[in-house]
């Protein structure tokens, strides 16, 4: 279980990827619309639909990465990352939501956005080195201080 616990964290983070990389297709096809005056609310869906579809399956999974946690028991760090991935996951939808309307509430979207990539990027490169250097998942813990 924990290497499917290793395995989906990497899809996840490659997913969280793949969504900043449609925010900006989205943003410069936009832009594109911008410039021959095309730009209307069904335009502007067009270019950010594919970002919006998407981040609803990386939420579901964020959802799946904690059910595998609790089932892979990779240890009480990585169980306590993917919940708070989830948790982000979570506030990026809302700030998304309500971004649309109060502009200042969606500017935290693309900052709560890299940290969310930031973390799964972690949290995807330790269970890599983990699994490659024959340790357990978590972290070991430091030694107490010489007496």
């Amino acid at each position: 279980m924990k290497a499917a616990f290793r395995i989906w964290v990497t899809i996840v983070f490659a997913a969280a990827l793949t969504q900043v990389a449609f925010a900006g297709y989205g943003a410069f096809y936009a832009a594109d619309k911008v410039s021959d005056s095309s730009i209307d609310e069904n335009t502007f869906e067009d270019g950010f639909g594919l970002h919006a579809g998407f981040g609803y399956l990386v939420v579901l999974g964020g959802l799946v990465l904690l059910i595998l946690a609790l089932i892979a028991r990779p240890g009480g760090t990585a169980l306590k990352q993917s919940a708070i991935v989830f948790g982000l996951l979570i506030l990026q939808v809302l700030l998304a939501w309500f971004g649309g309307e109060i502009p200042a509430i969606g500017a935290f979207h693309p900052v709560n956005a890299f940290i969310i990539v930031g973390l799964l990027g972690a949290m995807t490169a330790h269970q890599w080195r983990a699994n490659k250097m024959g340790m357990r998942s978590e972290p070991a813990s430091a030694p107490p201080p010489a007496a």
